[in-house]
C-alpha cells in the first residue's frame, strides 16, 4: 500500500494557522530511539495529524499515529507483536509559562519559533505509547513460548520457591 511521504520539518505555528495536515507514513527503522527498544524495526508508522486553532485561540496538533511493533515479552521472553496507537493532542507553547496555561486536554509542545522534525514528533508520541513492561495480555500466549505459570495461576510463596531450590542444590558434607 502506498502512503504519501511526510515532510522532514514543519513550522508548527504556521501549520496550525493554516489548518494544515500531516498524513503519511514513516518507516520504523528511521526512528532510532524507538528502533533501539524494539525487537525488530521493520514496518511503518501511519500518521494522521491535523493542526489548527481552537475556539480559545490555542494552536494545536492532534490526531493519531498507528503502527504494529515487535517487542520482547518480559514474562516469557518470547516475541510480542503489539498494535500501537498514539493519540496525539498537543497544544503549542513558546515557553513554560504558556505551557502552564494550556487547557487540560492538551499536552504542551514547546516550540519557541522555527521548525520541528516530523520524525522526532512521531517518535516521541510512539515512545510514550509503549507499555512500561511489555508482556502478553494472556498468560496462555506466554505458555506457548514455554513459560509455565504456577498451579492455580498464583505465584508460589517465596518460601516454597527457596525450598524447591534447596532440594535441587547438591550439598557438600
Amino acid at each position: 500500500m502506498w502512503a504519501p511521504s511526510l515532510p522532514n520539518k514543519v513550522d508548527p505555528w504556521r501549520l496550525a494557522a493554516e489548518s494544515g495536515r500531516l498524513n503519511g507514513a514513516l518507516t520504523l527503522a528511521t526512528l532510532p530511539r524507538l528502533a533501539a527498544v524494539l525487537n525488530r524495526a521493520d514496518g511503518v508508522a501511519n500518521v494522521a495529524l491535523l493542526a489548527g486553532v481552537d475556539q480559545r485561540g490555542v494552536r494545536f496538533i492532534e490526531g493519531t499515529v498507528r503502527t504494529e511493533v515487535e517487542l520482547i515479552c518480559q514474562r516469557c521472553l518470547g516475541v510480542l507483536r503489539l498494535p500501537l496507537e498514539a493519540v496525539v493532542s498537543l497544544g503549542l507553547a513558546r515557553n513554560e509559562a504558556e505551557a502552564d496555561r494550556l487547557p487540560e486536554e492538551y499536552e504542551p509542545l514547546l516550540v519557541a519559533e522555527g521548525v520541528i522534525g516530523v520524525a522526532d514528533l512521531v517518535e516521541d508520541e510512539l515512545l510514550l505509547a509503549l507499555p512500561l513492561i511489555p508482556r502478553h495480555e494472556d498468560a496462555r500466549d506466554c505458555q506457548a513460548d514455554g513459560y509455565r505459570t504456577p498451579a492455580g495461576g498464583e505465584h508460589d510463596p517465596p518460601s516454597a520457591t527457596w525450598a524447591s531450590l534447596l532440594r535441587d542444590f547438591p550439598r557438600s558434607h
